[in-house]
């Protein structure tokens, strides 16, 4: 994959996307003589003004600012000579690539587009929806195919929607938001939650569960909190009994979270964590306060490392790989002109390690 920041590509005064119609039902390109007529200025001057050169006052330059944004103009930074090959080329929008899990993902996801002859132009919007909206806005601008997209943490309907309205393809993978439906590709969180919340009840008895990291807007741990309380009301625990610790989802929040609970002095029979990544920090926290061998910890999506953790990591497996492969097939799809709007939630499976109290690896457990 590329990164956007690595292309040296000349900027065009053109924009591919559309607010007009050709009066056949196609969206047709607002171009800077538009804006220029929008905000009564020439054409060389609102030039100057996107090429931020010029004498020209601040005064026009607010003006034919306010016309680029009240036409939707975008300037396509495409070189002409690389025009050919813009339609082979999609952006994918991460919130953290150091997660271990999405670099997972990616990798399907990539290869699915390689072997489709696609090229990746990847970018890290660190979780931050506003990043996020200049990002999306950016990879536009190069006139990319369509967009993978790991929504961040309180993303709106509204980009998706403006995307929609562009006919621009798009894909969320393994993050959904509220509100709309949308292309989809993740793993069915709810089920995983009750998966690894019934083995540790029913197999361990374990009565009190703690539930660390994630933040608390993001869909696929609301889904999996449900499917853990799903699983404590059907074994006659309540299910507001639940230690519910939010946390970044990275191990540094994980170790982090854990010392907060700990330190409350609620100690949990097992605790169940959002992901693999907070899983190893919650272990340093356990080991840190002398309390390594006490408590069960499980993970979820079984990243690779998983089973190379000492003790071997119990762990929902959501196999991000394969999610990515098919999150590239839908994208392809609709860059091929498909109309469907696919919501894919396929089901993880539990891999029983000795992290839990399990004597040696016992293998996927599924629903």
């Amino acid at each position: 994959m590329q990164d956007i920041p690595s292309l040296r590509l000349r900027e065009r005064e053109r924009t591919p996307m559309a607010d007009t119609n050709d009066g056949r039902g196609r969206k047709s390109a607002v171009t800077l003589a538009d804006v220029a007529g929008h905000a009564g200025v020439s054409r060389a001057t609102a030039s100057l003004v996107l090429r931020e050169t010029g004498r020209v006052s601040v005064a026009t330059r607010e003006r034919v600012h306010a016309s680029m944004s009240a036409l939707g103009y975008i300037p396509d930074k495409t070189a002409a000579a690389l025009r050919h090959h813009s339609t082979n080329t999609v952006g994918v929008v991460v919130t953290n690539l150091a997660n271990p899990f999405f670099g997972e993902l990616l990798r399907g996801f990539e290869r699915t587009m390689s072997d489709a002859n696609h090229t990746c132009l990847l970018t890290d919007t660190g979780d931050d929806p506003q990043a996020q909206k200049a990002t999306i806005q950016e990879l536009r601008s190069h006139r990319v195919a369509g967009l993978a997209i790991i929504p961040a943490t309180g993303t709106s309907t509204d980009p998706l929607r403006e995307l929609q309205d562009a006919a621009l393809p798009f894909v969320l993978m393994s993050r959904n938001v509220h509100g709309a439906e949308f292309p989809f590709v993740g793993a069915d969180d709810e089920l995983g939650g009750e998966l690894v919340a019934r083995h540790m009840i029913e197999v361990h008895g374990c009565r009190a569960l703690a539930y660390i990291g994630g933040q608390r807007p993001i869909l696929s741990r609301q889904a999996r909190i449900a499917g853990v309380k799903r699983a404590m009301a059907a074994n006659g625990l309540p299910p507001e009994s639940l230690l519910d610790a939010a946390s970044p989802t990275t191990g540094a929040g994980g170790l982090d979270a854990a010392h907060t609970l700990l330190a409350s002095g609620r100690t949990p029979d097992a605790i169940l964590c959002h992901s693999d990544g907070v899983a190893f920090g919650v272990y340093r926290a356990l080991r840190q306060r002398g309390l390594a061998n006490d408590i069960p910890v499980t993970g979820f999506d079984d990243v690779s490392t998983a089973a190379l953790w000492e003790p071997p990591l119990t762990s929902v497996a959501t196999r991000g790989e394969r999610l990515g492969r098919i999150a590239a097939e839908r994208l392809l799809e609709a860059i091929a002109g498909s109309s469907r709007t696919h919501v894919d939630r396929f089901p993880p499976s539990l891999v029983v390690r000795e992290s839990c109290g399990c004597p040696a690896e016992r293998g996927d457990f599924a629903p």
